[in-house]
């Protein structure tokens, strides 16, 4: 099953990552956490645009072996915007936020190595 739609103004569930850049090294994981209206209840999350755990947690633990995008449906809230998890091998990365931006936003880049 795909990400379900979600009526216009319906407030959406809210999708963190830490740490919140992207690519991230191999050795690295990544943390998802979702967060929907406040009611305590199973949350389903999504990979790749198609259900991946109907009765997860609120939080999931990625490693380099998932990269791809990930949305979240918490209780009683639309399904959050989606977030790419990219992982790297590379001695040096250039990140950027890994949630999205908007026009006009400043865009923040870390270098690491």
């Amino acid at each position: 099953a795909g990400v379900p739609r979600h009526p216009a103004g319906a407030q959406l569930s809210q999708l963190t990552v830490d740490p919140p850049w992207t690519p991230v090294f191999h050795s690295e994981k990544v943390t998802l956490t979702c967060q929907g209206a406040g009611v305590r209840s199973p949350t389903r999350w999504y990979f790749n645009r198609q259900l991946w755990l109907e009765a997860g947690p609120t939080h999931i633990v990625i490693s380099k072996d998932h990269p791809g995008t990930y949305q979240c449906h918490g209780p009683g809230a639309g399904v959050s915007p989606s977030v790419t998890v990219r992982f790297s091998n590379d001695w040096l990365v250039l990140q950027v936020p890994a949630q999205a931006l908007l026009e006009g936003d400043k865009l923040l880049l870390r270098c690491r190595g």
